[in-house]
């Protein structure tokens, strides 16, 4: 029954790992395009912005609205009429004016002639939707950024953990050849001892390895937008090419710089919100229609014989006079937001320059040490090789086995570290100059 338990486990482990696709980075990427919460977010204030420069042109063709009412005075109001009307001279009458009932159905129509304000409100709903577009490609990038960092540090783990799984294996193969000959004679227990204990030390490190691949891999699905509960396996196709062997690029174009666009819409926002507080002092001319259809009557239904028409058009001209000095102190506001948007704009410049001249000698520190990172690491592979080589025929101890081996798990970790430094730099420095995406675009 054991047997068959296992068996069963055994092959619903295999079948749902045969459910888990493997993911290259630019599937990731792709995923995360449709699927990002945050690039679904950036999406629909898209939409929004779209809908709000309808609802602004909106505002500019003709406004209709119809009314109705139906009325019941309770209580007619009372009218004071001299009395010479009623024969009653030098009194006053009172008399209940109007009807218990008054019905009326009426359209209006009003139709903008001349505001300046509109066209400045349908330039400034522009622009702010060209905001919304550069924010929707801000965060595309910043999406590719986190995405592609998280997809290098599981790829990496994936990377380490198979080659601990590598030296776990010619570590137990060592244990078990040293056990061997110890039961034979050949070497004593305390040389079984040493290599068991290097054998421990590998298979905790591996331990830890699957642990710290399994959570980059819950990142890289958090950044995706791939349910946790999904499963996901990563290709281990890291390519050098486009890391190690391409050397820093110092060509920079300021205006590829997402940060640095916004920052000049901002400067347009400002500028437009001055003109608009400017053009408050202007006149404005609007053309008004209506026409109106009542009824009245005494009784509680629709009156038949009693219903009157009304209709008019005419011009309205509003010229603004005084405000309290309202719009005087509204431009000097917009004057100082303007100020204020012009440094966010020369703040932006000087960061995105320091960042950049940073970020150039961050990875090219990270080129050198990788190339002596990578050295360490074939050197310490080629002792550990020939020590185990030796360790066999008897011409090296089993501490010298012990020390190789540590040896090999510590040139390994330091390379896998700097080689996460190395991308992670490399994305850093194309996120400085403003290329991410194509960089990304153009990887094998």
């Amino acid at each position: 029954m054991n047997i068959i338990k296992s068996l069963i486990i055994a092959l619903c482990v295999m079948q749902a790992g045969s459910f888990a696709q493997t993911y290259t980075l630019k599937q990731c990427l792709n995923y995360a395009v449709n699927n990002n919460g945050n690039i679904k977010i950036a999406n629909l204030n898209t939409e929004i912005a779209g809908k709000k420069i309808q609802e602004t042109i909106g505002s500019g063709l003709p406004q209709i609205d119809g009314s109705a009412a139906w009325t019941n005075n309770l209580l007619l109001p009372t009218t004071m009429l001299p009395g010479e009307l009623m024969g009653r001279p030098g009194t006053s009458v009172p008399v209940k004016m109007g009807v218990k009932y008054n019905s009326s159905l009426g359209l209006t129509l009003k139709q903008k002639i001349v505001d300046p304000s509109f066209w400045l409100g349908l330039e400034a709903v522009q622009i702010a939707n060209s905001y919304v577009n550069q924010n929707l490609q801000r965060t595309s990038e910043l999406t590719n950024y986190y995405v592609s960092s998280a997809f290098y540090q599981a790829a990496i783990a994936l990377r380490q953990m198979n080659n601990l799984k590598n030296v776990l294996a010619a570590s137990e193969e060592t244990l078990h050849s040293t056990e061997l000959r110890y039961n034979t004679g050949v070497i004593k227990q305390v040389d079984v001892d040493k290599i068991r204990v290097s054998y421990n030390n590998t298979k905790s490190k591996l331990q830890q390895a699957e642990l710290t691949y399994k959570q980059a891999l819950n990142n890289l699905k958090y950044q995706m937008g791939l349910p946790m509960d999904e499963p996901l396996s990563l290709s281990d196709s890291l390519s050098d090419k486009n890391f190690i062997v391409t050397d820093a690029d110092d060509s920079f174009n300021l205006q590829n710089k997402i940060d640095y666009q916004m920052q000049l819409t901002n400067l347009r926002v400002a500028e437009i919100q001055k003109k608009q507080s400017v053009f408050a002092y202007l006149p404005s001319l609007s053309f008004n229609a209506s026409y109106a259809y009542i009824g009245m009557g005494q009784q509680f239904s629709i009156p038949k014989n009693n219903w009157n028409s009304s209709a008019s058009i005419g011009l309205s001209l509003t010229v603004p006079i005084f405000s309290g000095f309202q719009r005087y102190t509204r431009v000097e506001q917009n004057e100082l937001y303007v100020k204020i948007a012009k440094e966010n704009l020369n703040l932006t410049d000087q960061s995105i320059r320091s960042d950049l001249s940073n970020y150039s000698l961050q990875f090219r520190n990270a080129l050198d040490n990788i190339k002596n990172e990578k050295d360490n690491l074939s050197l310490a592979e080629k002792v550990y090789k020939n020590t185990q080589l030796d360790f066999q025929q008897g011409a090296s101890s089993s501490l010298d086995v012990v020390q190789a081996e540590s040896s090999l798990r510590e040139a390994q970790n330091s390379y896998f570290s700097k080689l996460l430094t190395l991308y992670i730099a490399k994305l850093d420095l194309e996120k400085s100059k403003g290329t991410l995406i194509q960089f990304i675009n153009n990887l094998e």
